[in-house]
């Protein structure tokens, strides 16, 4: 899976005040221009929708207010309207519930809009609050306050932003001063995922408090685009509240995409809401801010840096995630091809080694595993069947996981994500990535079953005569050793025997444990293959070693041996 592209238009004003005003924030740091209204009250244009829709084009309008004085002030009965670049004006229709007055020193904001039959493209000039004398005739009007909107217009979905400061490459942070200028965000990743819904492209932002009091942290939206597709994010999986000053968190996006689809721009935007006489509700999005998964040649940003990954070294996770604690050590210690007899695919298992480095028991951490190979394809891992609920201080624990890849599958160039499945549930959240690839089967003395390791010193093999036919009686001289300190259930993989004629038949097999009271020791040991009777002695024979391990589809085989009869 992929990378991710959309477009969009800002509401930052670089709006210049006609009537009365204070000067304009400079434009190299856009924030909302702030304009005197009143003796005491300040406005700002926090949002402007000028969206067609066929043959209706809808106008909407965000302003915000600021009692600057020391009591409780009404809201000015202005009638505000909209000016079009041909000079045509509208007015607009305040939401049933924007409020009528403002306490001492509060901000507010109130929302307007219309609809108009008109299908052509209309371009909004200025916003105007109109003060009425209703009781002189002719009716008298008066211009309070102008504010030009020309820059500040959202056309929609599908537009794009005209300010090009308000367009940042995915490798940059950047702000939304129209909400605050102390909240910094930063792209963290973009990780396409499969839900029952369908894929999903999964992005992460970082929100930093740079300021010196607590910040709300606005709801916000991304949508994606690709190539002329545009795709509705969802709302924030888990929504931010406010930040205390140096505080850092994560706020989540899900975007459903078609198969297939590499987004190439991220829109961020505001949902804005407007309350009509009836109460019902009109709800609609801002553009703020693009992110660009391209540089200026159309060539993708890096989103995803990978380490190439030395197998048994401790993985790198998230500092800021909270599913792995501090004190936690894991590290992939076996990444091997398996078989799977008849079937048309291979399975891929991992095993994990999990340590707790500290003087408590602690819980063992439900992670997730996902493989993705190098043509872009993911495949989610499944867990073994069960597992230690604790970790206790100062052991290591082997968790396995499996993952079945088509037949063609070579194992070079994977990529190794660690997901986190609760803290957005049900989207995976990756807190490690890394690059990897299949362990080559080594050629020694010495079978590995991590953290087994198998030295077979000797072995024979000899036909059983019985009524029904003829069995086999295998020995091995074996010298096993394990790593210190590491603790495996019964859902450890196996070692498994399985006995073959010169033409390459299965005559019988036997699985063999570490575990168990049953389990395979340093010594000699010796076992007649399982439900093998054949009516005439066959020679030579060729016995094939196995990893075996079992998954939700079935037994999952890994040679690791080969002996020959002689």
């Amino acid at each position: 899976m992929t990378v991710w592209m959309l477009s969009a238009a800002l509401c930052v004003p670089t709006a210049s005040l006609v009537s009365a005003a204070e000067a304009p924030a400079p434009a190299a740091a856009p924030v909302a221009a702030s304009y005197k209204l009143t003796d005491v009250i300040k406005a700002e244009i926090k949002s402007v929708l000028n969206e067609n829709a066929g043959s209706e084009t809808r106008i909407g309008v965000v302003v915000r207010l600021h009692n600057t004085s020391d009591r409780m002030r009404r809201v000015p009965d202005y009638e505000l309207r909209i000016k079009t670049a041909e000079g045509t004006t509208y007015t607009l229709r305040p939401s049933a519930a924007n409020t009528t007055s403002i306490q001492s020193q509060e901000k507010v904001e109130l929302s307007y809009l219309i609809s108009i039959e008109r299908s052509d493209s209309v371009v909004l000039s200025a916003l105007e609050w109109i003060e009425i004398d209703e009781f002189e005739y002719p009716q008298k009007e008066k211009t309070v306050l102008s504010i030009p909107v020309d820059g500040l217009q959202w056309k929609g979905e599908g537009s794009s932003v005209p300010d090009s400061a308000r367009v940042k490459p995915w490798t940059e942070s950047f702000t939304l001063p129209v909400f605050s200028s102390s909240l910094e965000y930063k792209p963290v990743s973009l990780f396409y995922q499969n839900q029952p819904e369908g894929p999903v492209a999964f992005v992460t932002l970082l929100v930093e408090n740079k300021g010196t009091k607590k910040e709300a942290v606005p709801q916000l939206q991304i949508d994606g685009q690709a190539d002329k597709k545009w795709f509705k994010g969802k709302k924030p999986v888990v929504p931010a509240d406010a930040l205390e000053a140096g505080g850092q968190q994560y706020i989540y996006f899900a975007i459903p995409v078609d198969n297939g689809i590499e987004l190439t721009k991220l829109v961020v935007l505001s949902p804005e809401s407007y309350v009509n006489s009836d109460k019902t509700s009109l709800d609609y999005t801002i553009g703020r801010m693009v992110i660009d998964l391209q540089d200026g040649s159309g060539q993708k940003h890096d989103i995803q840096r990978l380490q190439t990954y030395q197998p048994g070294s401790a993985i790198a996770f998230d500092p800021l995630n909270k599913l792995i604690r501090d004190g936690i050590d894991i590290s992939l210690v076996e990444l091997h091809m398996h078989g799977a007899e008849g079937e048309g695919y291979q399975t891929v298992v991992a095993k994990f080694k999990l340590r707790n480095k500290l003087e408590s028991p602690v819980a063992l951490p439900d992670f997730q595993a996902e493989l993705r190979t190098s043509d872009g394809y993911s495949y989610l891992g499944t867990r073994q069947a069960t597992v230690d609920q604790n970790l206790i201080s100062n052991l290591g624990y082997i968790v396995s996981y499996s993952f079945n890849v088509p037949n063609k599958e070579k194992g070079e160039n994977l990529v190794m994500n660690i997901l986190d499945a609760k803290t957005a549930a049900p989207y995976y959240v990756p807190i490690a990535s890394f690059q990897t690839k299949i362990q080559e089967q080594a050629n020694s003395d010495i079978m590995r079953f991590y953290p087994f390791n198998v030295k077979l010193a000797d072995w024979s093999i000899s036909p059983l005569f019985n009524p029904t036919g003829y069995n086999y009686k295998m020995s091995m001289t074996l010298d096993i050793s394990r790593e210190d300190n590491i603790v495996v259930n019964q859902n450890f993989s196996k070692m498994k025997v399985e006995l073959q004629d010169q033409l390459g038949r299965t005559l019988g097999a036997e699985t063999l444990t570490f575990t168990g009271a049953k389990r395979l020791v340093s010594a000699k040991q010796s076992f007649t293959f399982s439900d093998l009777y054949t009516d005439q002695i066959e020679s030579p024979l060729v016995i094939n070693i196995y990893e075996s391990i079992e998954t939700p589809l079935g037994e999952a085989k890994r040679l690791v041996k080969t002996l020959k009869q002689r």
